[in-house]
């Protein structure tokens, strides 16, 4: 097994690539995004015997106020549609259409 054995062994790996070129190119394309996102840093801070709690609680608080304001908005949007239905469903004259409300979600 002299030089050109390798030499002929690398030239059909790197044509072999070439010809599965778009399978290579995706591959290397998930596995830069997976690396450098907040995946590859939790598993990188967790080989290095760190804990991943570092990078998670400063997302943990903008995420717990995400969610705190969803659930404001959909409370508000629950309360206006079953005002909406016992309007809508209680019997009686048609009420007066003077001028359209306009709804404010609140922040």
């Amino acid at each position: 097994m002299g030089p050109d054995f390798w030499t002929r062994q690398f030239s059909q790996f790197i044509f072999m690539l070439a010809s599965h070129g778009d399978v290579v190119f995706l591959g290397t394309l998930a596995i830069t995004v997976l690396g450098l996102g907040p995946i590859g840093r939790a598993l990188a801070a967790r080989i290095r015997g760190g804990s991943a709690g570092a990078l998670a609680d400063d997302s943990l608080g903008a995420l717990r106020n995400g969610m705190t304001e969803l659930q404001e908005r959909l409370d508000f949007s629950e309360r206006i549609l079953g005002e909406l239905r016992q309007r809508l469903l209680e019997p009686g004259p048609a009420p007066e259409r003077n001028e359209p409300r306009r709804i404010v979600t609140p922040k």
